[in-house]
Protein backbone atom coordinates (compact mmCIF):
# COMPACT_ATOMS: atom_id res chain seq x y z
CA UNK A 1 0.00 0.00 0.00
CA UNK A 2 1.58 3.17 -1.06
CA UNK A 3 2.69 5.57 2.08
CA UNK A 4 1.33 9.03 2.29
CA UNK A 5 2.29 11.37 0.42
CA UNK A 6 4.01 15.09 1.84
CA UNK A 7 2.63 18.55 0.97
CA UNK A 8 4.88 18.12 -2.30
CA UNK A 9 5.03 14.83 -3.15
CA UNK A 10 8.31 15.36 -5.31
CA UNK A 11 9.93 17.52 -2.63
CA UNK A 12 13.41 16.63 -1.82
CA UNK A 13 12.96 13.46 -4.39
CA UNK A 14 13.37 15.45 -7.89
CA UNK A 15 13.46 18.63 -9.00
CA UNK A 16 10.83 20.58 -9.33
CA UNK A 17 11.78 22.92 -12.36
CA UNK A 18 13.02 20.06 -14.73
CA UNK A 19 11.42 17.25 -16.74
CA UNK A 20 11.69 13.77 -15.50
CA UNK A 21 10.84 9.84 -16.83
CA UNK A 22 9.03 7.41 -14.92
CA UNK A 23 12.71 5.52 -14.80
CA UNK A 24 14.05 8.72 -13.10
CA UNK A 25 11.36 8.84 -10.28
CA UNK A 26 11.71 4.82 -9.91
CA UNK A 27 14.98 5.75 -8.80
CA UNK A 28 13.99 8.08 -5.98
CA UNK A 29 11.52 5.52 -5.12
CA UNK A 30 8.39 6.93 -6.76
CA UNK A 31 6.51 3.86 -8.45
CA UNK A 32 4.71 3.60 -11.69
CA UNK A 33 1.48 3.69 -9.31
CA UNK A 34 2.93 6.42 -7.17
CA UNK A 35 2.94 8.69 -10.62
CA UNK A 36 -0.01 7.77 -11.56
CA UNK A 37 -1.98 9.16 -8.68
CA UNK A 38 0.33 12.14 -8.63
CA UNK A 39 -0.62 12.82 -11.76
CA UNK A 40 -4.53 12.46 -11.42
CA UNK A 41 -4.26 14.37 -8.13
CA UNK A 42 -2.64 17.29 -10.01
CA UNK A 43 1.12 17.26 -8.68
CA UNK A 44 2.42 16.33 -11.91
CA UNK A 45 1.40 16.71 -15.23
CA UNK A 46 2.41 14.90 -18.66
CA UNK A 47 4.88 16.93 -20.75
CA UNK A 48 5.40 14.25 -23.52
CA UNK A 49 4.32 10.53 -23.89
CA UNK A 50 6.86 9.27 -20.90
CA UNK A 51 7.78 12.74 -19.87
CA UNK A 52 6.28 14.27 -16.88
CA UNK A 53 6.74 17.47 -14.70
CA UNK A 54 6.09 18.85 -11.17
CA UNK A 55 2.64 21.33 -12.22
CA UNK A 56 4.39 24.13 -10.59
CA UNK A 57 7.36 24.04 -13.36
CA UNK A 58 7.20 27.14 -15.81
CA UNK A 59 6.11 26.39 -19.28
CA UNK A 60 9.13 27.67 -20.73
CA UNK A 61 11.10 26.65 -24.15
CA UNK A 62 13.91 25.09 -21.78
CA UNK A 63 11.52 22.87 -19.93
CA UNK A 64 9.88 21.54 -22.89
CA UNK A 65 13.39 21.30 -24.82
CA UNK A 66 14.59 19.49 -22.05
CA UNK A 67 11.70 17.24 -22.22
CA UNK A 68 12.04 16.39 -25.13
CA UNK A 69 15.91 15.88 -24.78
CA UNK A 70 14.64 12.96 -22.63
CA UNK A 71 13.01 10.95 -25.73
CA UNK A 72 15.43 12.31 -28.32
CA UNK A 73 18.78 10.08 -29.20
CA UNK A 74 21.60 12.70 -29.00
CA UNK A 75 21.82 13.08 -32.96
CA UNK A 76 17.71 12.77 -33.61
CA UNK A 77 16.57 15.74 -34.72
CA UNK A 78 12.69 17.51 -33.59
CA UNK A 79 11.11 18.47 -36.41
CA UNK A 80 7.07 19.12 -37.28
CA UNK A 81 4.61 19.12 -34.45
CA UNK A 82 7.39 18.28 -31.53
CA UNK A 83 9.55 21.65 -32.96
CA UNK A 84 6.45 23.23 -32.81
CA UNK A 85 5.50 22.40 -29.34
CA UNK A 86 9.51 23.17 -28.54
CA UNK A 87 8.81 26.32 -29.79
CA UNK A 88 5.36 27.34 -28.39
CA UNK A 89 3.24 27.57 -31.56
CA UNK A 90 0.06 26.46 -29.40
CA UNK A 91 -0.95 23.35 -30.94
CA UNK A 92 -3.86 21.66 -28.93
CA UNK A 93 -4.12 18.53 -28.32
CA UNK A 94 -1.04 15.48 -27.21
CA UNK A 95 2.19 16.26 -28.71
CA UNK A 96 3.16 13.79 -31.53
CA UNK A 97 7.27 12.86 -31.58
CA UNK A 98 8.16 13.67 -34.58
CA UNK A 99 12.02 12.87 -35.32
CA UNK A 100 14.52 12.73 -37.76
CA UNK A 101 16.92 10.19 -36.90
CA UNK A 102 20.12 10.02 -39.08
CA UNK A 103 20.06 6.26 -39.40
CA UNK A 104 17.23 6.17 -40.92
CA UNK A 105 15.82 8.11 -44.38
CA UNK A 106 14.66 11.84 -43.57
CA UNK A 107 10.89 11.02 -43.52
CA UNK A 108 8.44 11.73 -40.83
CA UNK A 109 5.04 10.63 -40.43
CA UNK A 110 3.27 14.03 -40.88
CA UNK A 111 5.51 15.34 -43.88
CA UNK A 112 7.63 13.02 -46.19
CA UNK A 113 10.88 13.10 -47.11
CA UNK A 114 12.58 16.21 -45.95
CA UNK A 115 15.15 18.25 -46.96
CA UNK A 116 16.68 20.37 -44.85
CA UNK A 117 19.89 22.54 -44.95
CA UNK A 118 22.19 24.24 -42.04
CA UNK A 119 20.35 27.17 -41.53
CA UNK A 120 17.08 24.95 -40.73
CA UNK A 121 18.25 23.52 -37.36
CA UNK A 122 19.25 24.86 -33.93
CA UNK A 123 20.70 23.04 -31.13
CA UNK A 124 19.82 23.93 -27.46
CA UNK A 125 21.58 21.94 -24.39
CA UNK A 126 21.79 19.12 -26.77
CA UNK A 127 18.82 19.23 -28.12
CA UNK A 128 18.63 19.52 -31.99
CA UNK A 129 14.94 20.90 -33.45
CA UNK A 130 14.37 22.89 -36.33
CA UNK A 131 14.26 26.67 -36.04
CA UNK A 132 11.06 28.42 -35.44
CA UNK A 133 11.30 29.93 -39.17
CA UNK A 134 11.66 26.15 -40.66
CA UNK A 135 8.85 25.06 -38.04
CA UNK A 136 6.74 27.64 -39.34
CA UNK A 137 7.17 26.62 -43.20
CA UNK A 138 6.69 22.77 -42.14
CA UNK A 139 3.63 23.44 -40.03
CA UNK A 140 2.19 25.44 -42.61
CA UNK A 141 1.94 23.50 -45.09
CA UNK A 142 1.57 20.13 -43.21
CA UNK A 143 -0.86 20.86 -40.58
CA UNK A 144 -4.98 22.04 -41.23
CA UNK A 145 -5.56 25.11 -42.53
CA UNK A 146 -6.53 26.28 -39.43
CA UNK A 147 -4.18 24.98 -36.87
CA UNK A 148 -1.48 25.73 -39.62
CA UNK A 149 -2.57 29.41 -39.18
CA UNK A 150 -2.33 29.40 -35.77
CA UNK A 151 1.06 28.03 -35.24
CA UNK A 152 2.38 30.41 -37.87
CA UNK A 153 0.89 33.04 -35.98
CA UNK A 154 2.69 32.04 -32.54
CA UNK A 155 6.14 31.36 -34.13
CA UNK A 156 5.71 34.54 -35.97
CA UNK A 157 4.78 36.12 -32.70
CA UNK A 158 7.70 34.81 -30.88
CA UNK A 159 9.86 37.44 -32.43
CA UNK A 160 12.81 35.45 -34.03
CA UNK A 161 11.82 36.03 -37.70
CA UNK A 162 10.68 38.43 -39.62
CA UNK A 163 7.08 38.22 -42.16
CA UNK A 164 9.41 38.81 -44.97
CA UNK A 165 12.05 36.54 -43.79
CA UNK A 166 9.18 34.00 -43.88
CA UNK A 167 8.06 35.28 -47.76
CA UNK A 168 11.43 34.80 -48.76
CA UNK A 169 11.97 30.59 -47.95
CA UNK A 170 9.18 29.72 -49.64
CA UNK A 171 10.53 29.23 -53.24
CA UNK A 172 12.98 27.38 -52.19
CA UNK A 173 10.15 24.54 -51.04
CA UNK A 174 8.87 24.78 -54.35
CA UNK A 175 7.65 21.05 -55.04
CA UNK A 176 7.12 19.92 -51.62
CA UNK A 177 3.95 18.53 -50.27
CA UNK A 178 1.53 20.97 -48.98
CA UNK A 179 3.50 24.07 -51.01
CA UNK A 180 0.03 25.94 -52.16
CA UNK A 181 -1.37 25.83 -48.72
CA UNK A 182 1.43 26.98 -47.16
CA UNK A 183 1.83 29.80 -49.78
CA UNK A 184 -1.70 30.92 -49.31
CA UNK A 185 -1.28 31.05 -45.43
CA UNK A 186 2.27 32.61 -45.51
CA UNK A 187 0.57 35.61 -47.06
CA UNK A 188 -1.83 35.99 -43.73
CA UNK A 189 0.56 35.37 -40.91
CA UNK A 190 0.01 37.67 -38.38
CA UNK A 191 1.78 38.59 -34.91
CA UNK A 192 -1.60 40.11 -33.84
CA UNK A 193 -2.99 37.29 -33.56
CA UNK A 194 -3.55 36.33 -29.27
CA UNK A 195 -3.82 32.49 -29.80
CA UNK A 196 -5.14 29.81 -31.93
CA UNK A 197 -9.10 30.72 -31.78
CA UNK A 198 -8.01 34.08 -32.99
CA UNK A 199 -6.04 32.68 -35.67
CA UNK A 200 -8.59 30.05 -37.01
CA UNK A 201 -11.52 32.83 -36.61
CA UNK A 202 -9.48 34.97 -39.18
CA UNK A 203 -9.16 32.08 -41.29
CA UNK A 204 -12.74 31.49 -42.16
CA UNK A 205 -13.20 35.23 -41.83
CA UNK A 206 -10.72 36.06 -45.31
CA UNK A 207 -12.40 33.39 -46.99
CA UNK A 208 -15.91 34.21 -46.21
CA UNK A 209 -18.29 37.20 -47.35
CA UNK A 210 -16.51 39.75 -45.37
CA UNK A 211 -14.04 42.74 -45.94
CA UNK A 212 -10.90 42.65 -44.76
CA UNK A 213 -10.53 43.00 -41.21
CA UNK A 214 -7.84 44.51 -38.57
CA UNK A 215 -6.01 41.69 -36.24
CA UNK A 216 -6.01 42.75 -32.86
CA UNK A 217 -7.69 45.92 -33.49
CA UNK A 218 -8.12 48.63 -30.18
CA UNK A 219 -11.46 50.22 -30.33
CA UNK A 220 -12.27 53.83 -27.68
CA UNK A 221 -15.66 53.16 -26.45
CA UNK A 222 -16.60 55.85 -24.55
CA UNK A 223 -13.69 55.83 -21.49
CA UNK A 224 -12.75 52.48 -22.78
CA UNK A 225 -10.37 50.99 -24.67
CA UNK A 226 -11.34 47.39 -26.23
CA UNK A 227 -9.64 44.98 -28.11
CA UNK A 228 -11.51 43.13 -30.68
CA UNK A 229 -10.02 39.70 -32.34
CA UNK A 230 -11.07 40.70 -35.32
CA UNK A 231 -12.48 44.41 -36.79
CA UNK A 232 -13.62 46.82 -39.82
CA UNK A 233 -13.17 50.25 -38.54
CA UNK A 234 -15.20 51.93 -42.01
CA UNK A 235 -18.12 50.03 -40.93
CA UNK A 236 -17.82 49.73 -36.98
CA UNK A 237 -18.39 45.97 -37.07
CA UNK A 238 -16.24 43.31 -35.91
CA UNK A 239 -15.87 39.78 -33.52
CA UNK A 240 -14.61 39.17 -30.44
CA UNK A 241 -13.88 35.68 -28.27
CA UNK A 242 -16.17 35.90 -25.04
CA UNK A 243 -13.81 35.69 -22.56
CA UNK A 244 -11.94 38.70 -24.17
CA UNK A 245 -14.41 41.33 -23.15
CA UNK A 246 -16.97 42.12 -20.46
CA UNK A 247 -20.86 42.87 -20.42
CA UNK A 248 -19.58 46.80 -19.73
CA UNK A 249 -17.09 46.33 -22.74
CA UNK A 250 -20.38 45.29 -25.11
CA UNK A 251 -22.48 47.67 -23.82
CA UNK A 252 -19.68 50.45 -24.36
CA UNK A 253 -18.85 49.39 -27.99
CA UNK A 254 -22.72 49.03 -29.05
CA UNK A 255 -22.91 52.69 -27.46
CA UNK A 256 -20.33 53.84 -29.84
CA UNK A 257 -21.91 52.82 -32.97
CA UNK A 258 -20.19 49.09 -33.11
CA UNK A 259 -22.31 45.85 -33.59
CA UNK A 260 -19.64 43.51 -32.36
CA UNK A 261 -20.46 39.48 -32.96
CA UNK A 262 -19.26 37.34 -29.70
CA UNK A 263 -17.87 34.06 -30.19
CA UNK A 264 -17.32 31.65 -27.47
CA UNK A 265 -14.01 30.37 -27.73
CA UNK A 266 -14.82 26.54 -28.49
CA UNK A 267 -17.16 27.32 -30.78
CA UNK A 268 -14.37 28.39 -33.28
CA UNK A 269 -12.40 25.33 -31.84
CA UNK A 270 -14.93 22.86 -32.46
CA UNK A 271 -17.80 24.08 -33.88
CA UNK A 272 -18.70 23.60 -37.40
CA UNK A 273 -17.48 26.55 -39.16
CA UNK A 274 -20.05 26.94 -41.86
CA UNK A 275 -22.32 27.71 -38.84
CA UNK A 276 -20.44 30.50 -37.42
CA UNK A 277 -19.79 32.09 -40.35
CA UNK A 278 -22.78 32.38 -41.52
CA UNK A 279 -23.73 34.08 -38.47
CA UNK A 280 -20.78 36.61 -38.89
CA UNK A 281 -22.15 37.48 -42.33
CA UNK A 282 -25.73 37.63 -41.37
CA UNK A 283 -24.69 40.29 -38.75
CA UNK A 284 -22.38 42.25 -41.04
CA UNK A 285 -24.93 42.60 -43.89
CA UNK A 286 -27.65 43.35 -41.65
CA UNK A 287 -25.09 45.86 -39.96
CA UNK A 288 -24.32 47.52 -43.10
CA UNK A 289 -27.89 47.91 -44.34
CA UNK A 290 -28.82 49.70 -40.92
CA UNK A 291 -25.89 52.16 -41.59
CA UNK A 292 -26.46 52.61 -45.66
CA UNK A 293 -30.64 53.32 -44.28
CA UNK A 294 -29.56 55.56 -41.84
CA UNK A 295 -26.78 57.43 -44.55
CA UNK A 296 -29.82 57.61 -47.01
CA UNK A 297 -32.48 58.85 -44.14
Amino acid sequence: MDSTLPLHPLHSLLPLDRPFTPAMARAVGIERRRLERMLGEGHVRRLLRGVYAASSAPDTFDLRAAAAGLLLGGCDLAVDRTAGWIHGAGLRGPVHLDVLAPTRSQRTALGGRRHLIARDVASHAGVRVTTPLRTALDLGRLLAPGPALGAMDALLRGGTFTHTELLSELPRLTGHRGIAQLRLLAAQVEARSSGLAESVLRFHWQAANLPTPVPGMPVAAGHRLVRLSLGVERRQFGAVLAHQVSAEDLVALEGAGWRVVLLPEQRVLDGEPALWVHHLEREFHQHLLAQIEAEAG
